[in-house]
């Protein structure tokens, strides 16, 4: 099996980049995850946000659309960035959001400087979670909130055990059928893509929240909540305060 690396990982998001909001952006289960992590949140006026793994900046629009706050947003392709950018220009926000290329195994921010760090659909991309839990948690301010949307799907275990494949397909057959209802044969194709590389664990390394929340409380952070996403509910949202 070929070695993952993170230079080709981002070449695969890369080429998704142009097609990104015409294909999981139009999901409505997406943007009802999306619309809960900014509930949850409990987002206030002038909070400081950390947007990790921002895309083309669905999440942190929709966290402006709620109050005015403050966005640092980081994705780690320049294509993602270069379409939020765009927008960001184009709705005048240059003032509220500031976007920078880096991955959440390099973020390197100061120790308490936000409110609410955010990361929706981006770290089950991350093979070793654990350090970067951590370092989340020094970057929250005391009572801050970090926040995770993803699905609850545990691909872990040996690529050839039979069963670990049925547990993740059982996730992904729906997932499947919804891409194609909603988005389309482009949607599918790229949700049918992304499905394989969960599969194989080729730069998806996504884990259930009974191993979030653990990973989380392990860090540090006193209260954990998880709260599934409503008609989806095996697309969850942890909300970790710190």
């Amino acid at each position: 099996m070929k070695q993952v690396t993170r230079d080709n990982r981002r070449e695969w998001f890369q080429e998704w980049a142009n097609e990104y909001d015409n294909t999981l952006g139009k999901l409505k289960r997406h943007h009802k995850m999306l619309d809960l992590v900014v509930t949850l949140s409990g987002i206030k006026r002038n909070d400081q946000i950390l947007d990790i793994g921002c895309g083309t900046g669905l999440l942190s629009l929709k966290f402006l659309n709620k109050t005015d706050c403050t966005i640092t947003a980081i994705d780690s392709s320049s294509q993602m960035l270069r379409i939020f950018q765009e927008k960001i220009e184009k709705f005048n926000l240059t003032e509220k959001i500031h976007c920078s290329q880096a991955s959440a195994e390099d973020m390197n921010f100061k120790p308490d400087r936000f409110d609410i760090i955010a990361a929706t659909v981006a770290l089950h991309h991350v093979k070793f979670k654990e350090p970067v839990i951590k370092n989340i948690y020094d970057c929250l301010k005391g009572g801050g909130k970090f926040i995770i949307g993803e699905i609850d799907m545990d691909t872990t275990g040996r690529l050839d055990d039979p069963r670990r494949l049925l547990r993740i397909l059982n996730f992904l057959n729906e997932e499947f059928v919804l891409a194609m209802k909603e988005g389309g044969m482009q949607a599918f194709e790229r949700m049918y893509d992304n499905g394989k590389k969960h599969i194989l664990n080729d730069g998806e390394y996504c884990i259930g929240f009974s191993q979030w929340a653990k990973l989380c409380k392990n860090a540090g952070f006193k209260n954990v909540e998880v709260s599934p996403v409503k008609e989806f509910e095996w697309f969850k949202v942890l909300v970790a305060t710190k």
